[in-house]
């Protein structure tokens, strides 16, 4: 925090980083008003969200490295703002959904940008505590930023109450939540204008670019990153972790309601304890990174929570399901910075913005494709658990099965049967990580044969 550059790039980014959970927790009520409180509403919003790192995460990447990184953070900057003032008035849902787009294709060239300036501003030695301070800006961001949200709108609501003459007639809750969002963007931007340690960009680098220069530039790109063992090691396990990891999203409230018998304030109490895990894990990183930073270690450490994953989806007792997220979120925490700083030291400057929007894209795509099938695939093994009407098979504190009855929508339900989908979806997510682990710390003992040590 002492290096003015990277203080000046951090407060914009954690005030913007909060500032865009407010948003999505508006943006979600928005949304529910103008589908009707239709579900299909807040999926196509999301949708929204996802596709432009699917569709234009590779393209981001040439142009964060062929064009000062410095004006296209300011640009994305203030274009989102101007996107978030626009979104509250939009009059149905496929205009919100137009501007979601834009303002996640902007992300999308946002987070190259910056992650491949940090080692531009920050000193090789200091790399792992300026990605844990990142990372942890991140998480806090997402604990906390929903919750402001919340109180934000609570107290323009009461202020309608109180100054109905100014707040009831000229101050709408979501306007204002989209307004401030806009106003920490502008914030942001005017403070990566103050910054003067980004690297220059090499002369010719902003030549026009046409569909030819892109193609070359992406091949290029690719080649690169698929012909260096660690490169090619990280996209792998990128790739396998988030096809695993990414099932979380739409299947533990399931496995915590149909398995553990437990709330939907369980299932939410569990994700806080969870991200709580990766604040630790990211703060550790800086204390530890002299002792484990070696490549092979990091796949040990994905292992570990690969293990974590399969215990969580087999105890039974509570107090272990939250000592599970907690140990996995420490973990998991300590693994995403290590991974970030060892490719900021390992790939060449001037393929360093291709490789960050590769990261993200397939991070996202993983993503995308876990929740598209999770979901449909659980239902499927629900059915054949239910034909096959085999009983849940319980050891100490371990179960393998459902354990629910009661009601759902009104109608009576009972998982207790032994192929229960959320169950068997987690366990398997769990084991694909640990052996994507296994295979990262082999991999990577050969990738550091052909590269210098860190």
């Amino acid at each position: 925090m002492r290096n003015r550059d990277f203080r000046l790039l951090w407060l914009g980014q954690i005030q913007t980083a909060i500032g865009d959970w407010i948003v999505v927790a508006a943006l979600f009520a928005m949304v529910d008003k103008l589908s009707g409180g239709r579900a299909i509403g807040i999926t196509l919003v999301m949708m929204a969200k996802f596709l432009p790192a699917i569709l234009l995460g590779f393209l981001a990447g040439i142009f964060v490295d062929r064009f000062d990184r410095k004006k296209i953070l300011m640009i994305s900057d203030l274009a989102r703002a101007v996107l978030y003032v626009i979104l509250p008035f939009s009059p149905n849902l496929l205009m919100v959904c137009v501007l979601v787009f834009v303002i996640e294709a902007f992300t999308v060239v946002y987070g190259p940008a910056r992650d491949a300036s940090v080692p531009d501003l920050v000193a090789p030695e200091h790399l792992v505590h300026a990605n844990s301070l990142n990372q942890l800006t991140l998480y806090i961001s997402i604990a906390f930023g929903t919750a402001i949200a919340g109180g934000m709108l609570s107290l323009f609501t009461w202020l309608q109450k109180v100054e109905p003459l100014f707040f009831g007639r000229f101050v709408d809750p979501t306007v204002a939540v989209f307004v401030i969002d806009a106003a920490t963007c502008v914030v942001s931007a005017y403070l990566i204008f103050l910054i003067r340690g980004f690297k220059k960009r090499p002369a010719g680098t902003g030549e026009k670019i046409s569909t030819g220069v892109v193609l070359e530039d992406f091949k290029e790109g690719f080649r690169y990153l698929w012909r260096t063992s660690f490169t090619r090691t990280v996209l792998v396990l990128i790739l396998v972790c988030f096809l695993g990891g990414g099932t979380m999203y739409v299947l533990v409230i399931g496995f915590v309601k149909y398995v553990l018998s437990a709330g939907d304030t369980t299932f939410m109490y569990i994700l806080t304890v969870l991200l709580v895990g990766m604040m630790i894990g990211s703060v550790l990183a800086s204390f530890l990174k002299d002792r484990f930073t070696r490549d092979a270690i990091l796949g040990r450490w994905i292992s570990l929570f690969g293990l974590s994953v399969v215990a969580f989806s087999l105890v039974t007792a509570l107090w272990l399901s939250f000592t599970l997220a907690l140990v996995g979120g420490l973990i998991l925490g300590y693994a995403v910075v290590m991974m970030m700083s060892l490719l900021m030291i390992r790939v060449e400057e001037s393929f360093r913005g291709r490789a960050f929007a590769t990261i993200q894209t397939m991070m996202r795509t993983a993503i995308f494709l876990s929740i598209l099938v999770a979901g449909p695939l659980a239902d499927v093994i629900n059915a054949i658990g239910r034909r096959w009407a085999a009983r849940p098979v319980t050891f100490m504190l371990f179960r393998f099965g459902g354990s629910y009855v009661g009601k759902v929508d009104g109608s009576k339900v009972d998982f207790r049967f032994l192929l229960n989908g959320s169950q068997v979806i987690l366990l398997l997510g769990g084991l694909t990580i640990l052996a994507a682990g296994l295979y990262g710390s082999r991999a990577f003992k050969k990738a550091s044969r052909e590269l210098p040590e860190t």
